[in-house]
């Protein structure tokens, strides 16, 4: 495609080696050619014909080109040349400067100039481009990723988990979803690296934030009808709602449900919506009941704490300490 554009015209028929995008088995009369070459000849009305195998005067011509790149434009310039962007950025310069404008040592022409009188002789290129895409279908992963050759490209995060098309080419990677172009990358041709938009991270991120703070909605109401109440008053107060559930949400882990709940229950009668007004409640009363404060724990990990899932606290168990014995009633020990 890359020839046929620099051109900007295609030959009536088109002499190629048994290269296996082109061939699939079999060579000259009895070759087999890949059907998305066929494709291609098709659309630009091109002629495919194939090199006998084994048959170097066939293509002795291509094989002189080869050698002459290798001899001038390749040799003694490896130090300068040490990337493929290096190569990429060199070879239109050697062409233009250097192979296009010296004398053919066979026509004795140059072949800027012999292509200009024989371009009239091909056929001008279809207005829409024969579309050389690589088409792949792909499931996001649960991290908004997409795995193409090798490597992986974000994805906007809310397409997590759904299927994707996609569109490569040589420069480019395209993600479309329901026929819309919803990420583009650079296409990268090294293994096992991670190419991720800045914007994607930020989605990823404001996303994870309303996650987690839906999670801390659903747990705080999760702890009675009165704590769903003090939440809908919360959020009319000019605070930031998720500081305050998180708070009483601490607190519910150290001195158990039913007292945060009860301590709720008494702040909303005295209308003060403020997680430290619902402490003060909590440990007044605790004061009053004469009740042991417990420590606080603190680690210095704070998430393997949060993992933890533990049963409520049942006192009762601690009711057979204070029973009497048979063996006590005796005056034995």
């Amino acid at each position: 495609m890359h020839a046929l554009e620099f051109f900007g015209a295609s030959p009536r028929a088109i002499i190629i080696d048994n290269l296996k995008t082109a061939v699939i088995n079999g060579s000259g009369r009895a070759a087999c050619f890949h059907p998305e070459f066929l494709a291609l000849c098709g659309y630009y009305c091109m002629q495919p014909i194939a090199c006998e195998r084994r048959d170097p005067e066939s293509k002795g011509i291509v094989e002189a080109s080869v050698r002459y790149v290798k001899r001038n434009a390749l040799a003694g310039r490896s130090d300068e040349l040490v990337r493929f962007e290096d190569h990429v950025a060199f070879a239109p310069r050697w062409r233009d400067e250097i192979a296009n404008v010296r004398t053919h040592e066979t026509t004795r022409e140059r072949p800027l100039d012999r292509f200009q009188r024989e371009r009239s002789l091909l056929r001008t290129l279809p207005t829409i481009p024969f579309d050389t895409d690589e088409i792949v279908p792909a499931v996001v992963s649960p991290h908004a990723r997409v795995k193409f050759d090798a490597n992986r490209y974000s994805v906007p995060p809310h397409l997590a988990r759904q299927t994707v098309t996609i569109r490569a080419d040589g420069q480019e990677v395209g993600i479309v979803h329901q026929g819309q172009i919803v990420a583009r990358h650079p296409r990268c041709y090294q293994r096992r690296q991670l190419i991720v938009l800045p914007e994607h991270r930020r989605a990823a991120l404001t996303m994870s934030r309303r996650l987690r703070s839906s999670a801390l909605e659903q747990a705080f109401d999760a702890l009675g009808p009165e704590a769903r109440q003090f939440h809908l008053c919360l959020n009319r107060q000019p605070v930031r709602t998720g500081v305050h559930l998180r708070r009483l949400l601490g607190l519910a882990r150290v001195y158990g449900s039913a007292e945060v709940v009860s301590a709720i229950a008494h702040a909303l009668a005295l209308a003060a919506y403020d997680a430290a007004y619902v402490e003060n409640l909590l440990l007044a009363e605790r004061r009053r009941r004469q009740l042991p404060t417990p420590t606080l724990p603190t680690p210095k990990r704070r998430e393997l704490i949060d993992e933890i899932d533990l049963e409520p606290a049942d006192p009762a168990v601690y009711d057979r300490f204070c029973k009497t014995t048979d063996e006590d009633s005796d005056g034995t020990t």
